[in-house]
């Protein structure tokens, strides 16, 4: 063997080598798609549950909101509701069902019977994300920053306060007298809203110079957790939310998007988007990431699946993923090391 046919032969051999090092590493690439009813789905971006689990709502953007019955995971086809506008985020309380529509803002359905009612809409704003607490609902208005109602009677919210914030507001989450902004292209942002009719600006924090693509945002004592699209889990310390400090990033591969998730005794459920073209790849589905030390959070499991994917919610022994025009993703948390896609609905029968 000559030298130039040895060279060859030792560089194929490193790079069979590297490529199962890497596979072993990473998990092998998931190619191709399901047939999907992606026209009558609709684009899922969120998911919530009533308070006893039994119930899934999942927001659709044009189609609206997808109603299941649940049962031990499984996801029982109830109905599909539709009135109007862009449903891309939701919360549910008691008998009613909080959403945030992109090309309405706020908008309350009743959800006590089968079918859903609209009893109101705000009809002149445009809303990315929420959170309801305590009578009040607290909406991320992208460029109107943060909006407060009063939902008392929550079939009539009355506006208090529209406070702007330094960029787009796409998410919100709320504890006792502070208001953390997932503020697109300013990164997070805190408010003081201990007057909800006069809120003000009293600290923000970025993680990138230009884009910091803060998309959702959840809390759990006194950190924030951000998910970040490129720049992956972002995991800040608000225990004087006046001074944030960013603890740590978790963004295992180049081509991870951080696009929901879900916290829960400090562990985090991070639906992670990964595509080049139509080959969805090896950081697809859904990651839980014990994050009990925040300067190092670790994964402990991964749930693979096809396509993009947006909101993540949790109940029970269960994360439920919006799989975007693949529908929605049932996960079996239980054993957090071993998650499994329990169930999967991504056609009308």
């Amino acid at each position: 063997m000559n030298k130039a046919k040895m060279i060859i032969a030792i560089l194929s051999s490193l790079l069979i080598l590297g490529s199962a090092l890497f596979f072993l590493k990473f998990g092998w690439v998931m190619t191709g798609r399901v047939a999907i009813d992606g026209k009558r789905m609709g684009y899922c971006f969120d998911a919530a549950t009533d308070q006893d689990g039994n119930r899934l709502f999942v927001a659709a953007g044009i189609r609206g909101m997808h109603i299941f019955n649940l049962l031990e995971g499984k996801m029982n086809y109830v109905t599909t509701y539709y009135d109007d506008g862009y449903y891309r985020n939701l919360k549910v309380w008691e008998d009613w069902a909080y959403v945030a529509d992109t090309k309405r803002g706020l908008v309350v359905l009743n959800i006590r019977e089968k079918i859903p009612v609209t009893t109101w809409v705000q009809s002149n704003s445009m809303a990315m994300g929420l959170h309801v607490k305590d009578n009040r609902a607290y909406l991320a208005a992208s460029e109107q920053g943060l909006q407060i109602f009063d939902i008392s009677t929550p079939d009539s919210p009355k506006l208090l306060s529209t406070t702007p914030t330094p960029g787009d507001a796409w998410d919100i989450w709320v504890n006792d007298d502070f208001a953390f902004i997932a503020d697109m292209h300013a990164g997070m942002t805190v408010l003081d809203i201990s007057s909800t009719k006069q809120p003000h600006i009293v600290a923000s924090t970025s993680w990138a110079r230009d884009y910091p693509s803060a998309e959702i945002l959840r809390g759990e004592g006194n950190f924030i957790y951000v998910a970040a699209a490129q720049h992956g889990l972002i995991v800040i310390n608000v225990s004087d939310p006046t001074q944030p400090v960013i603890m740590s990033k978790y963004r295992p591969f180049r081509l991870g998007y951080a696009e929901g998730l879900a916290v829960k005794d400090g562990i985090v459920y991070l639906a992670m988007g990964s595509e080049i073209g139509n080959i969805s790849c090896i950081e697809n589905g859904l990651h839980i990431i014990d994050a009990t030390n925040p300067s190092s959070p670790r994964l402990v499991g991964k749930a693979r699946f096809l396509d993009w994917v947006e909101g993540v919610h949790t109940t029970g022994d269960y994360a439920y993923v919006a799989n975007t025009w693949n529908g929605v993703r049932s996960i079996d948390i239980r054993d957090p090391a071993l998650p499994q896609v329990a169930d999967t609905f991504n056609t009308f029968p």
